[in-house]
């Protein structure tokens, strides 16, 4: 993530001026070159990156773009009990009503957030619908008669929260409903995606250097994926060289491997987050020590790439299942970053898959306090002003994978998880305190035999992530609904004081603060989203803690 000064923005606006208009420009130089009767190759140059462009926006962008149009197929609805829980949960973890209510629907006045706007957010955000008699709403759904009285029950509660009622009748306010909501996406030139594949293959070739291992798509699959990977299309090479290129045990999952060869540590299972791939991480996955495995997922749909949709969570599982066993990993640790912490929690709740995974460090998550609006706000909806939110709405938000993505495939009910969850003990059975919904469920406490070792990493500057209310709520012991205001200097104070050092070596802010429910913090000051893994000193800081739950 680039910075925020002004040199930078003229940069960044300059960039996307041109990835965005790239036709017409070549167009127009190649009109005047004409006209002016220049050296022919420079028209020929300038012509023919017009036409490719052309014909690239007319077979590949304009088809993927008008998928964007299509309908959300929703997970099944939660029973009643289920939504009256997380409904009561997330109530407690509302640290400022107003404004939470106000970003809900896009910055909007109070005095226009009326009963019926609230209940168009609650249809979307409990009941998949745009209205109560929704013709999309599946098989599962509730009468008519009943919806309308638990929404009435819920709007109710959020009027106690608010302290005042909610004015009856419909304001001009228009709710944020993710995946019901028309997806925006900008155009971006052929020559852009050029240069996403020179990067792809500058990581190939990174992460075979340093030992990794690449398991590919087949070529039919890797074929419907843009830009087209060259290394995807060579074929399974004999002995040696078959770290070049191995058949991935996934049908539908590229990934990188690296042999575990230690008996006293555990491997890592790394998990990517919204961007260009994994080349934002190789310095991070080739400083794991040695000898301790690596399996890093790519996830192609949020890879500035245009491919097939994202994975739902059971297929993604299933797929997860088939790497995992193809390369005899039974316990194991995950690292993840951004959107990566989303399918964390897919892990995290699976019957299966939860009880193997001993440990687990999130950077930057978005997954926890997924309820409020800031993160869907900040990602999708806010208005770049600095260079580092254009970076962000141009080359993510606006990208037309990731664009499909969020827009159509991103549930919040299912990838919300909450911090209780992360350490949840396991039964003698080896299952989770959680449900795969996400709702707590009782476990006799003689049958309680370990909890997950967690640690967060959170930036100070995270431009989509309100991290010093999530900091706060890691280190309270009761909601967030019951606390003060947080004062940003004391909090900070409290994750970089000397007794927050769990880190072997004892430098000051070196490891994190541990919470009373066990998870370690870690405090970046001074970083914005994904900068951690930027600089050696950051990365280090990191690094220990991967060690240490590794048991290097």
């Amino acid at each position: 993530m680039i910075g925020t000064s002004i040199w930078e923005l003229v940069f960044i606006r300059a960039c996307i001026f041109v990835i965005q208009h790239s036709i017409p420009l070549a167009g127009c130089i190649a009109f005047i070159l004409l006209a002016t009767q220049w050296p022919s190759i420079a028209f020929w140059v300038f012509g023919c990156l017009f036409g490719l462009d052309l014909l690239y926006c007319i077979c590949l962008y304009l088809p993927f773009k008008a998928r964007l149009s299509g309908l959300a197929k929703h997970p099944q609805l939660h029973s009643r009990s289920e939504r009256d829980a997380l409904f009561r949960q997330c109530c407690e973890n509302i640290p400022d009503p107003e404004r939470y209510l106000r970003l809900w629907f896009l910055d909007a006045d109070p005095a226009d957030i009326k009963r019926e706007n609230v209940r168009d957010l609650f249809l979307w955000a409990f009941f998949d619908r745009g209205t109560v008699a929704d013709p999309n709403a599946g098989h599962d759904a509730e009468a008519p008669e009943t919806l309308q009285h638990e929404l009435d029950d819920y709007i109710a509660r959020t009027e106690q929260l608010l302290g005042r009622p909610l004015k009856p009748g419909r304001g001009s306010a228009v709710p944020l409903r993710l995946t019901i909501d028309l997806v925006e996406t900008r155009f971006r030139s052929l020559w852009w995606y050029a240069v996403v594949g020179l990067v792809d293959f500058g990581t190939y070739s990174f992460l075979i250097w340093h030992g990794f291992h690449f398991y590919s798509l087949r070529a039919k699959k890797a074929l419907a994926v843009f830009p087209t990977r060259v290394p995807a299309l060579l074929p399974t090479l004999p002995g040696k060289l078959r770290v070049l290129k191995a058949p991935s045990a996934s049908s539908e999952m590229s990934y990188w491997y690296r042999p575990h060869t230690s008996p006293d540590t555990l491997p890592v299972l790394f998990i990517h987050g919204i961007g260009i791939g994994l080349h934002p991480y190789t310095n991070f996955l080739s400083e794991i020590p040695d000898g301790t495995g690596v399996i890093a997922l790519e996830i192609l749909p949020i890879s500035m790439r245009l491919s097939s949709a994202p994975l739902a969570q059971p297929e993604f599982l299933h797929h997860v299942r088939q790497i995992l066993g193809h390369h005899g990993w039974d316990r194991f640790m995950i690292v993840s970053h951004s959107y990566g912490s989303v399918l964390t929690t897919h892990i995290l709740r699976s019957a299966d898959l939860g009880p193997r995974v001993e440990a687990v460090v999130l950077v930057d998550p978005v997954s926890l306090l997924l309820h409020l609006p800031d993160i869907a706000y900040n990602f999708t909806r806010r208005r770049p002003r600095r260079a580092n939110e254009w970076q962000l709405w141009f080359f993510a938000s606006q990208d037309p994978g990731t664009a499909l993505a969020l827009g159509r495939h991103f549930f919040w009910r299912e990838n919300l998880i909450w911090k209780e969850e992360l350490v949840a003990p396991l039964d003698a059975n080896g299952v989770g305190a959680y449900s795969d919904n996400g709702v707590v469920e009782s476990r006799r406490t003689q049958d309680v035999q370990r909890k997950r070792k967690v640690a967060v990493c959170l930036s100070g500057r995270d431009l989509i992530v309100d991290t010093l209310t999530l900091a706060q709520y890691l280190v309270a012991d009761r909601g967030l609904s019951r606390l003060e205001p947080h004062n940003e200097t004391d909090l900070a104070e409290l994750l970089m004081s000397e007794e927050s050092q769990a880190a072997d070596g004892g430098d000051p802010g070196a490891g994190g603060y541990m919470t009373k429910l066990g998870i370690e913090v870690l405090w970046f000051p001074t970083l914005d989203h994904s900068q951690v893994f930027d600089k050696e000193r950051d990365r280090t800081r990191l690094l220990s803690v991967v060690k240490k739950y590794c048991g290097v």
